[in-house]
């Protein structure tokens, strides 16, 4: 098996988390979904958009994502932001070299696994990375939800570093295509014109691109309706139990806990489909670095 490519090297100028608990929300949705990823599901037309789906909905994600590759000149891939390693796994079955980053050692762990210990790791942020990889070595560099986390200049500093002349960079992600508000305060994402703007400046052709935010919304209504209509219902009812048997305590744990359970309420109530397309397009965009 192979470890990382970057241990023992100087301290780099992003900090991150040690450990970003993605075991317990995986280990979690795995047991509420059935899901292995941390990726959006898509839902085509012969496929409903139900929880019991979902996990059938990621693998078509990897699929459909699969069909962006380059059909030539592909042989060295840099997966940042990998997560469990899931398109990793179908890179490694085309016998392509693989080098698979992301900041959570258990995210690490899990690609290792489901790569079969075939691709050179990196547990680290993008930003971090210097001469790990290798200067004008890759072929591609996919970045499948994990774009809307790498400062915009600095990847892609790093994008036009590692690339070769003529390589691609394969982008799967949500964009902002309106300021956050009242009505839908997330941030995250970047707003689209932005980054398509960053990309033609630093000399990044687009060749292809698919906007999926219709197949991939109904992944936040599945979350929300689960989350609002039985995981805060449970939370309720245990709190209405502890106000019942002891007021006290009941008391202590609204003050400490209440605003923060409300705050997440008010969020996932927000975390619809509808809001979603509205204020975000979910793209998908091949770019080639120009000679």
């Amino acid at each position: 098996m192979v470890g990382p490519v970057n241990e023992g090297m100087k301290a780099k100028p992003h900090r991150h988390k040690a450990n970003y608990y993605n075991d317990i929300a995986l280990k979690l949705a795995h047991q509420l979904f059935g899901v292995e990823h941390l990726h959006y599901g898509y839902f085509d037309r012969k496929l409903p958009a139900t929880r019991e789906n979902l996990p059938r909905a990621q693998g078509a994600y990897v699929q459909n994502l699969l069909s962006f590759l380059p059909k030539k000149g592909l042989k060295r891939v840099f997966d940042v932001g990998c997560g469990t390693g899931g398109v990793a796994r179908e890179l490694v079955k085309r016998k392509l070299e693989l080098v698979c980053l992301a900041p959570d050692p258990y995210l690490i762990e899990r690609t290792r696994e489901n790569t079969g210990g075939k691709a050179r790791t990196i547990t680290d942020l993008y930003e971090n990375v210097t001469d790990e990889v290798g200067e004008l070595s890759m072929d591609l560099i996919l970045m499948s939800e994990s774009c809307q986390y790498v400062n915009i200049a600095e990847g892609f500093a790093n994008h036009r570093r590692f690339l070769r002349p003529g390589g691609h960079l394969l982008v799967a992600d949500f964009f902002r295509i309106k300021p956050a508000d009242a009505r839908n305060p997330s941030r995250s994402g970047h707003m689209l014109e932005q980054y398509l703007a960053a990309a033609r400046e630093n000399g990044f052709r687009l060749v292809k691109e698919q906007d999926i935010t219709e197949r991939v919304a109904p992944t936040m209504d599945i979350y929300q309706d689960f989350i609002s209509n039985k995981i805060f219902p449970v939370v309720e009812g245990i709190f209405e139990i502890v106000r019942r048997a002891a007021p006290r305590l009941h008391r202590l744990l609204g003050w400490i806990f209440g605003g923060k359970i409300r705050a997440i309420k008010s969020k996932y109530e927000k975390q619809g489909a509808a809001l979603f397309s509205e204020y975000k397009r979910y793209m998908i965009y091949l770019f080639q670095k120009e000679v």
